[in-house]
């Protein structure tokens, strides 16, 4: 039987947006664009943090300067409860995807697990 795996990845995708971690992650990010602050500061952060990352992949260091204002915005946006609500939306979000990519992922554990070395306090 010949299975197209990215049909099933597809609607993965879809059901996604379906669950309630989703959703909630959904109304999150609604609620922080709906704060007009929050929301300018944050993309702030984001966009300081690509460009920080973009630096640090073609070998560059960011500068003390450009790591402190990262620093002062992150201090600044984590103290707003619309980011706060968000971030805690990513975690459960981020929580259930890690459970689905274990889900995943196991058939590749279980076919290499005996040359895995064997945990002394999971026997």
């Amino acid at each position: 039987m010949v299975v197209n795996i990215y049909d099933t990845a597809n609607e993965m995708s879809r059901q996604l947006t379906e669950t309630q971690e989703f959703q909630n992650l959904k109304k999150a990010f609604d609620a922080l664009k709906a704060d007009e602050d929050a929301f300018t500061s944050f993309k702030k952060f984001q966009q300081m943090q690509v460009e920080a990352q973009k630096k640090q992949m073609q070998g560059q260091k960011p500068s003390d300067d450009e790591i402190k204002a990262i620093q002062t915005i992150a201090q600044e946006i984590s103290g707003k409860k619309a980011v706060q609500d968000l971030m805690n939306q990513e975690r459960q979000v981020d929580q259930m995807l890690q459970q689905i990519n274990k889900t995943i992922t196991d058939p590749l554990q279980s076919l290499y697990s005996e040359i895995m070395p064997k945990d002394p306090e999971n026997k």
